[in-house]
């Protein structure tokens, strides 16, 4: 589906979300690109906003993907594309490689500015999380964000997306609470901006700070 603006996502969504529409709903927004959707959405469910921040692990054996990711505190999640088998081949094959990409994907997440300065992570305990993202064709960053709350006891998990692929469908319909979404995204893929047909109004600073403000006014 085509649509006019990244807000009109957050529009069409809210719709399908009432029952997470209270001060306890997380929004886990799982790209930087898909804030603007976020911030529309978490306005008319007066949710918080959590957005998502790792690095990428380059992979030494195919510099065409990513190995996986590196969380802000450190954690390596392997990307779901590659099979433990298959990552323990690369690790025998490039250990001194893989351990310095982890360092350095360490080291240029603690460099970046951090993305939820006011959020306290216990917050997601005994709340419901939805996983956002606008437009998402891998289930990647859906991993990285399960790791980061895997030290937590949600309420409840669940999925809210624009555009997406069957296995993202799938994968909430398995291990989590299920998912909505407004289309499925076909086989030839584009780059997210490709789906709106206006530009973003904003600069990502200032999306930055009104998805925190945003959190801040439930207070």
């Amino acid at each position: 589906m085509y649509y006019p603006n990244r807000q009109a996502v957050g529009d069409i969504l809210a719709p399908k979300l009432t029952s997470f529409s209270n001060n306890e709903t997380i929004i886990f927004c799982l790209k930087k690109s898909s804030l603007l959707s976020c911030i529309e959405l978490a306005a008319h469910l007066h949710a918080y906003i959590y957005i998502l921040q790792y690095s990428e692990v380059d992979d030494p054996y195919d510099i065409t993907r990513a190995l996986g990711a590196v969380t802000s505190v450190g954690e390596f999640v392997l990307n779901p594309e590659i099979s433990d088998f298959e990552y323990e081949y690369i690790f025998g094959e490039f250990k001194g490689a893989v351990e310095q990409r982890k360092q350095d994907a360490f080291s240029r997440v603690n460099a970046e500015k951090d993305l939820n300065p006011k959020f306290n992570l216990a917050a997601f305990n005994n709340r419901n999380i939805l996983m956002f993202a606008d437009v998402l064709d891998t289930t990647f960053q859906i991993h990285v964000a399960f790791d980061v709350l895997k030290n937590y006891v949600p309420k409840s998990i669940f999925g809210a997306f624009g555009n997406i692929t069957t296995d993202i469908s799938d994968k909430f319909r398995r291990e989590a609470d299920g998912c909505t979404y407004v289309d499925v995204l076909a086989s030839t893929l584009f780059d997210d901006s490709h789906y709106f047909e206006q530009p973003d109004p904003y600069s990502e600073d200032q999306e930055l700070q009104m998805a925190n403000n945003i959190s801040l006014y439930w207070e």
